[in-house]
């Protein structure tokens, strides 16, 4: 997509691989600025090194979702680094792999899903993007203006033997954004989900199964990029309560007129 995006700031949730650091790169390389949130660590110092080797205007920020101290830190350093912020991507995730089962091969039922595991994911999918969307949103409001992205799962997923509790925590979360678009509607702030549609090559998927040489049918990683860009664009100034599948964007594009 051809877009000029110099002076816009986001700032992205697991930008440090998969969906997130896909995203990141493809927001960077149209001149944005860009903060890549993650566990600190050696992945995410690696993904830092890997962009701003590119020249990009990228900056890592440790900061653990499932942390309200951690969280509300990094959204001060926005607010008194940028002053403002243009977009927010809550992408951070984590699949059933958590929970030490191998769900796509051989899942379990619920009674024998590890409670830690269950309370990790729950945390990370969804409270997760409550406390991030609630310390960041507020400068978006002072703004009058503001983009907030919920990358979110398929619905076949959300209710899928073997999916708990991943599935219901991405529900969640989209009837969390839905809440958000009706609140923030006469704010300027902008609420969308948008999803791969289908399995993906990211850390949510075994590791097993990553590392075989044929996958038909699994998605790559930067299967958002154009989504992410037309969300950034001045084409989607206005549009909210979109909930937008990367693997049909093109469909998508015609059906709203756009294409």
């Amino acid at each position: 997509m051809d877009v000029n995006l110099k002076g816009f700031k986001a700032f992205i949730t697991g930008g440090s691989s998969g969906l997130g650091y896909e995203m990141a790169k493809a927001l960077l390389s149209k001149g944005a600025t860009v903060a890549i949130a993650a566990r600190g660590g050696e992945k995410l110092d690696k993904a830092y090194h890997s962009l701003s080797g590119e020249g990009f205007d990228v900056y890592p920020l440790a900061m653990d979702v499932r942390d309200e101290g951690s969280v509300n830190a990094a959204a001060a350093w926005v607010d008194e680094n940028w002053g403002r912020l243009d977009m927010l991507v809550n992408n951070a995730g984590i699949g059933m792999g958590a929970t030490g089962i191998d769900f796509m091969s051989d899942p379990k039922p619920f009674y024998e899903i590890p409670p830690a595991a269950f309370y990790d994911i729950v945390e990370t999918n969804f409270i997760g993007y409550f406390l991030v969307a609630r310390a960041f949103v507020p400068m978006m409001v002072r703004q009058g203006a503001g983009r907030l992205v919920n990358v979110s799962t398929s619905i076949p997923t959300m209710t899928a033997k073997g999916q708990l509790p991943y599935g219901p925590a991405r529900a969640g979360a989209e009837a969390m954004a839905r809440i958000m678009t009706g609140e923030l509607k006469d704010s300027g702030v902008m609420v969308n989900v948008i999803l791969p549609g289908g399995a993906t090559d990211t850390g949510l998927m075994p590791e097993h199964l990553r590392k075989l040489p044929r996958r038909p049918g699994i998605l790559p990683p930067d299967i958002l990029n154009e989504v992410i860009l037309f969300l950034a664009s001045p084409e989607a100034d206005g549009m909210c309560g979109e909930r937008i599948i990367g693997k049909e964007f093109d469909q998508w594009l015609k059906e709203k007129g756009f294409r």
